[in-house]
């Protein structure tokens, strides 16, 4: 049987390409899983961390001029315990107060889990400590335990529980502030923790904040619904149109029990409101 050198030579060139396809692979594979773990460390800790002010500008003609260019910053979604610790949330507030607040406004999920009374008692010197020139105003989460009301209340925030109040500013024409279908022929904040709960409401409303979404944690265009929560399906950033109001979905500070986040720092708003 003969053999020639050139299938030898073919043979030995198809056994160094499988060699070479397969380091190839290999090292593609490789590349993968270290970005994959990259990305999963980043979400885990440095994502978490860290804090972004998203400023607006909210401009409506029937706020009266004596509130022209208030400050109102809205926080939302804490959940102390996970992601968020006692020091983490002194920067929070130090940032909050840094911005020199007229009003502050909570829209609910501070904790979700039991804390001993030492922690309580940090929680709400921290929260006291938060300055606003008219007041500071907050609704419970659908993850806010027993003590929440506790805790809110020693901080010196004004619960809202289907209830509104008039808010006044250098002058006599007040804005009405409220959580629940109240109806107001004033300049009217609405406060809401799940922002698709408005399509229960029969009345419309100059501005409505909302939070409970947390974005969806990973904000992926594909990913992210996975993440979404009952309650924001339909709306969960950012600002949208609805009958007739004006409604602001906060994408929050904390995680819930699925500690990560991805392209979508912690965040607090703040929006200047103008009349013109």
């Amino acid at each position: 049987m003969d053999i020639k050198i050139d299938d030898i030579n073919n043979d030995i060139s198809n056994d160094v390409k499988k060699k070479f396809d397969f380091k190839k692979v290999l090292l593609i594979i490789c590349f993968i899983l270290i970005c994959i773990i990259f990305v999963i460390i980043y979400s885990r800790y440095k994502a978490t961390s860290g804090l972004k002010v998203k400023e607006y500008k909210f401009t409506d003609s029937s706020l009266p001029s004596n509130f022209h260019g208030v400050k109102l910053v809205q926080l939302s979604d804490i959940y102390f315990g996970n992601t968020v610790d006692i020091d983490y949330l002194k920067k929070i507030i130090s940032s909050v107060n840094e911005l020199d607040p007229d009003i502050v406004v909570f829209t609910g999920d501070l904790i979700d889990k039991d804390l001993d009374n030492d922690t309580k008692e940090e929680i709400v010197s921290i929260l006291s400590s938060i300055t606003s020139t008219i007041g500071k105003y907050s609704i419970k989460g659908n993850s806010d335990n027993d003590f929440y009301d506790d805790i809110m209340k020693s901080s010196g925030f004004t619960i809202l529980n289907n209830d509104s109040v008039e808010l006044y500013y250098k002058g006599n024409t007040p804005i009405v502030i409220g959580n629940g279908d109240f109806s107001s022929n004033l300049f009217s904040i609405l406060l809401v923790h799940e922002p698709d709960s408005i399509s229960n409401y029969s009345n419309s409303f100059n501005l409505i904040l909302a939070g409970h979404s947390l974005g969806g944690q990973i904000n992926l265009p594909i990913i992210r619904n996975l993440f979404l929560p009952n309650g924001s399906k339909k709306y969960y950033n950012g600002f949208y149109e609805v009958n007739n109001s004006k409604l602001y979905v906060s994408s929050g500070i904390g995680t819930t029990s699925f500690k990560y986040r991805f392209n979508n720092k912690p965040s607090i708003s703040l929006f200047r409101l103008t009349s013109y």
